[in-house]
C-alpha cells in the first residue's frame, strides 16, 4: 500500500488565493499601522503620495483587527478544508482545459471523469514556479472528494 501525500501548510499558502489573502491582510494592516502610527510614513508606491502623519493610523488598525477576526479563520478554514480533502481523497486523472493569469492571480480549470461520470471543475491559483508550469492540455492528478466528486484539486501544487 503506497502512502497518500500530504499537504504541505506553505503550498497551500503559496498556491491557493483565499488562504494567502486570509494570511496577507493582517499582516500587510499591521505592518502600514506600525508604520504611520510609529514613524508617521508609509512610502508611496507605483506613482501614488506616501502616507505622511498619523491620521491613516487608526484606518490600518481596525483593518488589521478586521483582518485577524476574518482573514486568519478563513486561512485555517481552507487550510483545514485541503488537508482533509487529502485525507479521504480519490487520486484520478484530470487534463487541464484552461489557465490563466492575470498579474500574481490565476485561474485553472480542468475536466475529469470519476465513477463514469463527466465534471469539470477549477481553482483560483497563485502564480508560483509549479502553477506557472501548468498548461492547456497537460494531464495532472487531482485529489476527488468521494462524496462531493464536483470538488477536485490539483494535488500536485499543495505537496
Amino acid at each position: 500500500m503506497t502512502e497518500k501525500a500530504k499537504p504541505s501548510i506553505v503550498r497551500i499558502i503559496q498556491s491557493d488565493y483565499l488562504a494567502l489573502l486570509g494570511i496577507l491582510v493582517p499582516v500587510v494592516s499591521l505592518i502600514m499601522y506600525v508604520c504611520v502610527a510609529y514613524f508617521g510614513y508609509f512610502p508611496g508606491f507605483r506613482g501614488r503620495d506616501p502616507i505622511q502623519g498619523t491620521e491613516g493610523a487608526p484606518l490600518f488598525f481596525y483593518l488589521f483587527i478586521i483582518g485577524l477576526v476574518v482573514g486568519i479563520p478563513l486561512a485555517i478554514w481552507r487550510i483545514r478544508s485541503i488537508q482533509q480533502l487529502f485525507s479521504k481523497c480519490v487520486e484520478v486523472v484530470g487534463q487541464i482545459t484552461n489557465i490563466s493569469f492575470y498579474k500574481d492571480r490565476g485561474r485553472v480549470e480542468y475536466s475529469y471523469t470519476y465513477q463514469g461520470q463527466n465534471y469539470s471543475g477549477g481553482n483560483a491559483i497563485m502564480k508560483t514556479g509549479k502553477t506557472q508550469q501548468l498548461r492547456s492540455g497537460n494531464q495532472v492528478m487531482l485529489l476527488v472528494n468521494p462524496d462531493e466528486p464536483k470538488r477536485a484539486l490539483i494535488r500536485d501544487l499543495y505537496v
